[in-house]
């Protein structure tokens, strides 16, 4: 290894010339600069292979026999330097020099690469993991202030965004788009102290912040930062609950590999693009509650138009998920998978609702063990569940249940009312019972009904809400549109069924129930076994 200084030295060049005369290879690692370019290019000529290393500092040379190099003894002020020359032909030495020379070969890139960088101006890419979250913090500052167009960010849970409020983050996001008219814009998901900021952030002259609402990842949770699309720093979240960033996060990695940053930018404009399409769609909801005819128009209108971007963004988003293997990135794009369904499904609920406000709803009829169509629906839920040992999923059954019903229909009535269940159990036990409804009357007759039960442990119903829950858009959550509940009525009294809703008794949670006639074949076969 030589520093700079050293490459000049006519001897040490002479030197090479001999030992590639005598059928020796040397590899040689130094730092390769807009100054020295022109002699390590004529070194390239008297070595075996040159390599560049960042911050060459030491001068040593190793080969099987021996090991040799130089150092340097700094004197007081005005007194010439002292060169020392360190010689050894000690075995453990040398495999010691020999071990720290290849590690560092091993790190080096090639002077080719190297020159060709500083030649055309090429940035070199970088990918760096920062494992101390204060260097982390320091990283985050020094992009900021280094942007000149544009910043975006991704913070994965609200929490992450009051750490960056609280570390001075947010305030130093206002400072540069007013200073120097960068675009800011943010994606959080929004609870009320963040709304708060915002809407000061807005009433700002000559700022361009944007902040919007994102749905929060379910598993991993990774924040991110982009800078004039050339530099990324992304961040995992260790433990969320802390008030300081520091506490709160784990490593993270910087990177300006122009396909790695363009990557996540092009994840950034999906989730982007989602959020803009669900709050438009929720501004008009709000808009026309008051209108009925408009709002029919509205739905009927948006059920069709909202299909459009939904099926190319799931489309393609599966497809570039099974095309990448960088963990982060498949992370995201599980994120707009979730709310491109989440679109999905709102689409489907607002077809539904127009359908059964015009009359058009089909309902097809066939016979089906309902016992059997609860218990697949659970696994699915179940599977959806895995990563949340905080929910548990429990069925209590009185066996074997046909109906005649529409097997999608009654199986997106259970979906419907286990989201609503799982939405608000932050942690605790949800119990589906399936219960044949007892009789003395030991007849045959079309009246005998079975009754399936969702509990949760969650908050509650509102009082003030009961008396419209299962009306059009009654909801109090910024997750749901308040149709779930009105299509599901309207699926069950289609078959002669009843659905109510109570809270429950203990004081914890809710309890929605419907019931739905039993098959009359079936039940006959029952009381003929009696």
């Amino acid at each position: 290894m030589l520093p700079y200084e050293k490459i000049k030295n006519d001897p040490i060049r002479k030197a090479y010339f001999d030992l590639l005369k005598r059928g020796i290879k040397p590899r040689l690692i130094t730092e390769i600069t807009e100054n020295n370019i022109a002699y390590c290019k004529e070194l390239m000529n008297i070595v075996y292979e040159l390599r560049h290393l960042e911050g060459v500092r030491v001068n040593f040379s190793v080969s099987e026999s021996g090991y040799i190099a130089t150092a340097i003894q700094q004197q007081e002020e005005g007194q010439p330097s002292i060169s020392q020359l360190i010689y050894s032909n000690a075995r453990v030495m040398i495999e010691q020099q020999r071990y720290f020379f290849e590690t560092l070969w091993n790190k080096a890139i090639p002077a080719e690469h190297k020159i060709r960088e500083i030649e055309e101006g090429i940035k070199p890419e970088v990918i760096e993991t920062i494992r101390e979250p204060e260097k982390l913090q320091e990283r985050v500052f020094e992009l900021v202030k280094s942007a000149k167009e544009e910043i975006l960010v991704i913070f994965s849970t609200s929490n992450a965004f009051r750490r960056q409020e609280k570390a001075g983050g947010i305030d130093l996001l206002r400072r540069s788009a007013k200073s120097r008219n960068l675009k800011i814009r943010i994606l959080s998901p929004i609870d009320d102290y963040i709304r708060k900021v915002t809407d000061e952030i807005k009433v700002e002259d000559k700022i361009r912040i944007e902040v919007r609402n994102i749905q929060e990842p379910l598993q991993t949770k990774v924040s991110v930062l982009i800078v004039d699309r050339t530099s990324l720093l992304s961040a995992e979240l260790k433990r969320d609950s802390k008030e300081t960033v520091t506490e709160a996060i784990g490593f993270g990695i910087y990177s300006n590999s122009k396909p790695t940053v363009l990557s996540y930018v092009s994840i950034f404009e999906s989730l982007w693009k989602q959020s803009e399409l669900y709050e438009e769609t929720r501004q008009l909801y709000h808009q026309l509650k008051s209108h009925d005819k408009m709002q029919k128009e509205f739905m009927d209108i948006t059920a069709h138009e909202l299909r459009t971007p939904i099926q190319p963004i799931l489309g393609l988003t599966q497809l570039l998920k099974h095309q990448i293997s960088d963990s982060t990135q498949i992370t995201f794009l599980d994120v707009i998978l979730r709310n491109a369904k989440r679109l999905e499904q709102l689409q489907k609920d607002i077809l539904d609702v127009t359908r059964i406000e015009s009359g058009s709803m089909q309902i097809h009829k066939e016979s089906f063990n309902l016992n059997v169509l609860i218990f697949d629906v659970l696994q699915d839920f179940r599977a959806q569940l895995k990563d949340n040992p905080k929910i548990n999923l429990n069925y209590k059954n009185d066996g074997d249940v046909w109906i005649v019903a529409d097997k999608n229909r009654i199986m997106q009535v259970i979906s419907n009312l286990l989201t609503n269940a799982i939405k608000f159990t932050k942690s605790g036990r949800i119990l589906v019972q399936l219960t044949k409804e007892k009789s003395k009357k030991k007849i045959a007759d079309s009246n005998h009904q079975v009754i399936v039960s969702i509990k949760d442990e969650g908050p509650g119903i509102d009082p003030s809400m009961m008396p419209r829950l299962f009306t059009k858009f009654a909801s109090k959550s910024e997750k749901g549109t308040g149709l779930g509940l009105f299509i599901s009525k309207s699926i069950i009294e289609s078959y002669d069924g009843k659905i109510w809703a109570e809270n429950n008794t203990d004081g914890k949670g809710a309890t929605f129930s419907f019931t739905l006639p039993i098959q009359k074949s079936y039940h006959e076969q029952q009381l003929r076994s009696l």
